[in-house]
């Protein structure tokens, strides 16, 4: 699972920044709910095999949950456990091949990395107690 922070708040994949050692092409993905990214993630792959699928995931965690109601992002308010999780799931259900962490609310680009290497550290945890 690679894992990005927006840097902007644009759509271009120059507006993230990798906190994984994934590398290779990306191809950004906005999708209202998981069921759509995962269906084009599918259509995305089935023309190029080659690229990874990074799904848009506008994060708020304690502190703030107002979100934005965009219909395009998914949205996740909760804690940074629940947040882990639900990349868990994403990866695990082959909805994407990564994900974006971009900000739900105003947050500092400093906040939104530290909650993507919150977010590694734990799915590592994870990785290690069910091996």
């Amino acid at each position: 699972m690679r894992l990005f922070v927006a840097d902007q708040t644009g759509d271009d994949v120059d507006d993230l920044s990798e906190l994984t050692s994934g590398g290779g092409p990306v191809v950004r993905l906005s999708a209202p709910d998981l069921q759509r990214a995962m269906r084009r993630t599918a259509m995305i792959h089935a023309d190029a095999h080659d690229v990874a699928v990074i799904l848009d995931l506008a994060v708020v965690v304690p502190g703030d949950y107002r979100v934005g109601t965009s219909g395009e992002t998914v949205h996740y308010a909760g804690t940074v456990a629940g947040l882990t999780g639900l990349i868990a799931d994403i990866d695990s259900a082959g909805v994407a091949d990564g994900v974006a962490l971009i900000p739900g609310t105003a947050v500092d680009a400093d906040d939104l990395r530290k909650l993507g290497r919150d977010v590694l550290r734990l799915l590592a945890d994870r990785d290690r107690k069910s091996a």
